[in-house]
């Protein structure tokens, strides 16, 4: 038996019963229906409400559908039982469901109160280091990944560990698949197993096809306009090569590669998207250092499955009882949405009021940034809370990752780059914006401009 879940980006998503019943409708998975993919992106485009819940439902989807595609391909099927494959999708949909299980409250603007050596070692008390390391692969998996995947893994091999088992799936590949890596494969088993891996965790995955889609649509930003369905259809893989698309995605690789790096510009790198985001985060920080007790803590998420309800409840509540603190001016900015000018919006605005070298200019406004905030304070004559200087919370896509991604023609693989997609088109690195109180945009930024070059002679 099966269930349907109408989504509005893909569509009718099907999952088996046990599926449903063993990892879907648990407690520790639908906290993820409160968790939103964009944080507080919502302020500035409003119907961006979506969660991590349906963002899941959509890697799994697309997931599913790729490796089923891949499997009626006979090169794909050949000197590999009917029996393995099944193992690999099963573990691939558990997988792609579980991948950001341990998402904070506000996703990305809360993982900072995560320490990575401690749930490293957490990792290791379980036992799961020590799996990585007799595969051969290192501590490398652990040390490079996300903070919020290494809690993904600790609520998989905890509050999902029988579930999984219950499904035949082990759930020490599924985290391995989480962090971009199969157990199986590494110890020598089939190909596909370590094909499965990069399903969800490469230049090409799942995931990025579903939140690149999933941000487009339901923020309206309509900045991308590619095929989902030809993308899906173009996934192929060589033993030797790995993952790669064919050549039917050229038609819309580009459009994929251009409408992503779109996104983010103009909506995660939205001037006023990178000012509510740090201003939540902001307040977040403040919170934890008037009570001495963080908002978001890594047995708060696993034990007491703590949501951004969780989170906007308690700087509600410290507001209220702390009125004439510089906490409750700033979660009152926040609520009434007052945000501050900026000293430019947008690109051309800052090539046209920086008569500098921008990007040493730019390096330089955020690496003083609490410096340079106290300095501008006292210039204005207002308080430091009322100047800030920002670079968008989710770190630039890097242009080399985006164009590296394997082509199969012939028999053999090529870069995407390599073919000529790009031309010799620079791919333009966000810019910092600087947030100063109305009335102050232009003495502002001179006054920046002229503190630049007393120390640069710029």
């Amino acid at each position: 038996m099966t269930t349907q879940i109408k989504d509005p980006v893909h569509g009718y998503i099907e999952l088996a019963d046990p599926l449903v019943d063993r990892v879907i409708d648990t407690s520790a998975f639908q906290r993820l229906r409160y968790v939103k993919q964009l944080s507080a992106t919502h302020l500035v485009y409003p119907a961006a409400n979506h969660t991590r819940f349906e963002h899941s439902l959509g890697v799994y989807h697309l997931g599913r559908r790729v490796f089923e595609n891949l499997r009626e391909e006979p090169y794909f099927t050949r000197e590999t039982s009917a029996e393995t494959l099944d193992e690999i999708q099963s573990t691939l949909e558990c997988a792609c469901l579980l991948h950001d299980v341990g998402h904070p409250p506000f996703s990305h603007v809360c993982e900072r109160f995560f320490d990575p050596a401690e749930l490293r070692d957490r990792l290791a008390d379980r036992g799961f280091v020590a799996s990585l390391r007799e595969a051969g692969l290192g501590d490398a998996p652990v040390r490079d990944a996300s903070p919020h995947e290494l809690v993904s893994c600790l609520l998989i091999l905890g509050r999902f560990d029988d579930a999984l088992r219950s499904l035949s799936v082990d759930p020490e590949e599924v985290c391995a698949y989480v962090l971009g890596y199969s157990l199986v494969y590494e110890r020598g088993g089939p190909w596909q197993h370590g094909l499965g891996a990069q399903l969800l965790h490469s230049p090409v995955d799942v995931d990025r096809l579903d939140y690149i889609s999933r941000d487009n649509w339901m923020t309206g930003a309509n900045v991308l306009n590619f095929d989902t369905d030809r993308m899906v259809d173009a996934y192929t893989a060589h033993p030797d090569e790995g993952l790669a698309l064919s050549e039917k995605a050229l038609s819309t690789l580009g459009n994929y590669l251009e409408g992503r790096i779109a996104l983010y510009m103009w909506v995660t790198q939205h001037h006023k998207s990178v000012y509510a985001n740090a201003l939540l985060r902001d307040l977040t920080e403040r919170a934890a250092a008037l009570t001495g007790d963080p908002p978001v803590t890594i047995d708060g998420v696993i034990d007491g499955e703590i949501d951004d309800n969780t989170v906007a409840e308690r700087l509600r509540r410290l507001a209220r009882d702390r009125p004439d603190t510089t906490f409750a001016t700033l979660y009152d900015r926040y609520r009434a949405r007052r945000f501050p000018t900026t000293c430019w919006k947008h690109r051309i605005a800052y090539a046209d009021r920086v008569d500098v070298d921008r990007e040493a200019f730019g390096e330089w406004l955020v690496s003083g940034d609490d410096r340079l905030e106290r300095g501008l304070a006292d210039e204005l004559d207002v308080p430091v809370h009322d100047v800030w200087i920002e670079r968008s919370y989710v770190p630039e896509y890097e242009p080399s990752e985006l164009a590296d991604i394997p082509i199969a023609y012939g028999g053999t693989t090529r870069s995407a780059g390599d073919w000529g997609l790009y031309g010799e088109r620079a791919f333009d690195s966000p810019i910092p914006f600087v947030y100063v109180p109305d009335g102050h945009r232009k003495r502002a930024t001179r006054w920046l401009i002229d503190r630049f070059r007393a120390e640069y002679g710029g």
